[in-house]
């Protein structure tokens, strides 16, 4: 039991330094969010389509966001290189001497190759689960769009609380659900079926990838690094080793070599 427990307890640290390692880059997913659909839902609802500015907003939104998660990504992956070298040298001591307890280590925070992959799905939950829930909403919110863009009124209106719920999301992630709920409005206006909201959830893969591959390429930038301060060293060192070193002879008359003329 005690055994199952330290299990456990070992697991639940990883999954919160992994969760922590998340929060600015899905804060910054979100923040994107948010100005997306502050930019884009000017104006009247039957105004409501995509343009050549929409487009270009929420691409860069987009681009903006995933830069920065992967920018932390890369930070991440480097100091955990670093908590693995340390870990290392701890696990080289207990089993050479004994051990000796080194107090900023943490083996929580070691570089394994698929936590990055586990922050980024982290950063997916929210556009996934906004997917999902828009997916399963889809007839009730076209019906809507519909009604509000031919008359500004609607008589599908959906009920208060999912009303809340969607606008919880459309700032959340709209970066996600943006560009389906854009066209579908003008879509479902002229008689047509809109796209399923469900394909929003590919975008969850966004910083999946871009956070697992930016964690390993900040792990491996550190051990480059690491390596050229290495050399650097061994260099000076050769170098010092082999100088000629001048011999002291004092200040006795006959102890130094006579120069050449």
């Amino acid at each position: 039991m005690a055994e199952l427990k330290k299990t456990f307890k070992k697991i639940g640290r990883q999954i919160w330094e992994l969760f922590k390692g998340s929060l600015p880059g899905g804060l910054m997913y979100a923040c994107a969010g948010a100005v997306l659909v502050i930019l884009t839902l000017k104006g009247e609802i039957s105004e409501l389509q995509w343009n050549g500015a929409k487009i270009a907003w929420t691409v860069v939104c987009i681009v903006v966001a995933s830069a920065y998660a992967g920018i932390m990504a890369y930070a991440h992956g480097g100091n955990a290189y670093e908590m693995l070298v340390t870990g290392n040298m701890k696990r080289l001591s207990a089993s050479e001497s004994g051990g000796y307890k080194i107090s900023k280590h943490v083996y929580a925070k070691e570089y394994r190759v698929w936590k990055g992959f586990v922050m980024g799905a982290f950063m997916g939950i929210v556009p996934l689960l906004s997917g999902i829930i828009f997916g399963a909403k889809q007839s009730g919110i076209d019906a809507m769009l519909a009604d509000l863009m031919l008359s500004a009124e609607s008589s599908n209106a959906i009920s208060s609380g999912f009303g809340i719920v969607m606008l919880i999301i459309l700032f959340l992630s709209g970066w996600s659900i943006l560009p389906f709920f854009i066209p579908n409005a003008a879509i479902v206006a002229a008689g047509g079926t809109g796209m399923s909201y469900y394909l929003s959830c590919l975008f969850a893969l966004i910083p999946v990838v871009i956070v697992g591959v930016m964690y390993i390429a900040g792990a491996y930038g550190k051990r480059a690094k690491a390596i050229r301060e290495q050399e650097i060293a061994d260099r000076a060192a050769a170098a010092e080793a082999n100088r000629e070193k001048k011999v002291n002879y004092g200040g006795l008359p006959g102890t130094k070599p006579k120069k050449r003329k």
